[in-house]
């Protein structure tokens, strides 16, 4: 039995029970297990109501269990009548003839935003395994300070409606038991340490959600352990022994792939309000990664999708977590084409699909120079290259300050036929700290920092960097100040009133529960730390960080000095302006400047207006500067 309190359901005895021969179709084995029929969709309850389960399949009885466990004859309740919801209870049921399971097993999740409010953990486990010889004490209530406080109290229930919830049902020793919970024991990981149970989606409004049993394990490096993080990060693992092998569902908005066979839910670690250092707790706000992986895509690149929700763990609220795509190998040919097994795959230092071969030829190619143009062209055959520098660009405007080879980023190459690496944002919440910060110095071997490094000796590497941040930092790119902000303030909007919730869960760990490493050691809460870090952002961040790290790439020799042409149209004609130097345009998509540096023979010096438009033409443009012999290109233009 569940919820905040572990309450109970109170059973209605009635006329529920099946019976009878079973007719001769019946006999045949099913190609698919029959469904259990619920008579209340499951979701956000004010009020009690009366729960009746049924089922198609002849002669079966339904058992039922409230506490997560799989419903079996031995050790679970009979289904004889309808059922009195009262309080949150997460309802399982699964029909059994003859003590042999016939229907599916199905889940129902139940929740009342008044019990979630005291939710306190009463019978749940007291404590999470051990760590270092030491039990680690569990955490379950809600923050009487918070859910209590007039600026709050009365937005609690309306803040737990403002997201999905997402609710995880399984057995309660698949979490919490000393030697075979995965929540006491969250550092172990593999195949080993998963888990059977159920994930259901409810995402309110009168929108269909759904429900699968899955694998569930823990996810995730540092926050594993228990004393960085209390809230730890799962993944869903969706295969034929749990159910159907496959979620079917469009769980995210526009284009991309609508089924999945892993999901991972990100608890968050860094900038939040777990962390140990109280710099990092005091920047919490839980969007960065989301930003980081939208910001790709914004500029052009497959990247992880991902969306936030209420999580509840066994009926119990979890917090607000991020359910987010995995880069994985099946990520890859979703975007690339074949099947995964088809890719290599690596989640940092770790192969996940294929081998390392193709990635130690690229490593031993850059490492030994690359200053020739004939190896720039070797490494873009095993290295996306335009794709490679927009992923830098990004971690560069961010300052990601938490990279190196072992993890925090993903890459991905298909191996038949032969196709280069591409690399997938991936925990980005190491950025958008210090509007100076710059952290295009850091450097380490097998690493995305270490390509970058070795590339820039080539001269046509850096030419291509200019042009790439010339697409993003400027007009309408991803990484202008009004697009990189409008990103943020989409989501920050969304958790605005949902941010309270998890400050009634996890707002009062440091201060109450653990005082670890760096104080002082606060209540967290929406009004006086989240919101300032929003606004920090949205007012100061922002607007300023893209003519900082433009100032960066400068001074690094990324981005030319030369100012790149602007467009404009005229009365039916293009007119093109620079503040200096000649400006050459070429009208069919080529680039003016040719490799080495002279003029395309395709392209003109501009002097006057040209008769044409913009819209759907193929103008590109740049500036030529030449003083005292040296010439100097600026960055490639387009309208």
């Amino acid at each position: 039995m569940t919820s905040g309190l572990w309450l109970q359901v109170v059973a209605v005895l009635g006329g529920l029970c099946l019976a009878g021969p079973l007719p001769a179709q019946e006999s045949k084995v099913r190609a698919k297990p029959a469904k259990i029929k619920f008579s209340e969709k499951r979701g956000l309850r004010d009020r009690p109501f009366t729960l009746t389960i049924s089922t198609d399949a002849v002669g079966a009885q339904i058992y039922v269990t409230t506490n997560g466990t799989v419903p079996r004859p031995e050790v679970s309740s009979l289904v004889s009548g309808p059922l009195r919801i009262e309080t949150t209870t997460m309802v399982r049921a699964a029909g059994y003839r003859e003590g042999r399971l016939v229907t599916e097993v199905d889940t129902h999740t139940y929740l009342f935003p008044g019990d979630v409010m005291k939710q306190t953990g009463a019978g749940a486990p007291l404590t999470w395994g051990t760590n270092q010889n030491e039990l680690v004490r569990a955490d379950y209530a809600m923050d009487r300070e918070i859910v209590e406080h007039p600026a709050y109290r009365g937005e609690f229930p309306e803040a737990l409606r403002t997201l999905p919830s997402l609710s995880l049902v399984m057995d309660p020793a698949d979490l919490y038991d000393p030697t075979r919970g995965i929540y006491s024991n969250p550092r172990q990981s593999g195949d080993a340490w998963e888990r059977a149970g159920s994930v259901e989606l409810m995402p309110g409004e009168g929108r269909r959600g759904f429900q699968e049993n899955c694998g569930i394990r823990i996810q995730g490096g540092w926050n594993r352990r228990p004393e960085e993080s209390p809230k730890h990060a799962f993944r869903l693992a969706f295969r034929k022994k749990y159910g159907a092998g496959k979620l079917e569902y469009p769980l995210f908005e526009g284009a991309g792939a609508k089924e999945f066979d892993t999901l991972v839910l990100r608890a968050g670690c860094n900038n939040t309000w777990l962390h140990w250092n109280a710099t990092e707790r005091k920047q919490g706000d839980y969007l960065r990664d989301q930003w980081m992986r939208e910001s790709y895509a914004a500029m052009g690149h497959p990247s992880a999708r991902g969306l936030f929700v209420h999580l509840y763990l066994n009926g119990l609220y979890w917090g607000i977590y991020n359910v987010t795509e995995r880069p994985d190998e099946r990520f890859a040919a979703g975007h690339g084409g074949g099947a995964p097994k088809d890719y290599d795959a690596r989640n940092g230092e770790n192969v996940i699909s294929g081998d390392d071969a193709a990635w130690n030829r690229l490593f031993a190619l850059v490492n030994h120079g690359v200053t020739e143009g004939a190896k720039l062209a070797a490494v873009g055959e095993l290295l996306d290259l335009r794709a490679f520098i927009d992923f830098m660009i990004l971690n560069f405007y961010g300052a990601n300050a938490d990279w190196d080879r072992a993890s925090n980023w993903y890459a991905a190459r298909r191996r038949e036929p032969a196709g280069p690496f591409r690399f997938f944002v991936w925990d980005g919440e190491r950025t958008l700290e210090g509007m100076e910060a710059n952290t295009l110095s850091f450097d380490d071997d097998l690493s995305p920092p270490r390509l970058f490094h070795r590339l820039c000796e080539a001269e046509e590497f850096r030419i291509q960097f200019g042009d790439q941040v010339q697409r993003h930092l400027f007009g309408q790119g991803a990484l202008t100040p009004e697009q990189a902000a409008a990103r943020f303030r989409y989501w920050s909007q969304r958790l605005d009133p949902a941010i309270v919730a998890e400050s009634a869960r996890w707002g009062d760990y440091r201060r109450d529960v653990h005082r670890y490493k760096v104080g002082p050691f606060e209540l967290y809460t929406r009004d006086d730390h989240w919101r300032p870090e929003i606004r920090r952002l949205l007012q100061d961040y922002f607007p300023g960080r893209t003519a900082v790290v433009l100032r960066q790439f400068q001074r690094a020799g990324l981005y030319p000095m030369v100012a790149a042409p602007t467009f404009r149209e005229q009365s039916g004609h293009l007119v093109l302006s620079a503040p200096a130097g000649i400006i050459y345009v070429t009208e069919d998509g080529s680039d003016p400047r040719l490799t080495g540096g002279a003029p395309s023979v395709q392209a003109r010096a501009y002097h006057e207006p040209m008769a044409g438009s913009l819209a759907g033409n193929r103008w590109r443009a740049r500036a030529l500067v030449q003083e005292d012999g040296h010439s100097q290109w600026s960055a490639l233009a387009e309208p």
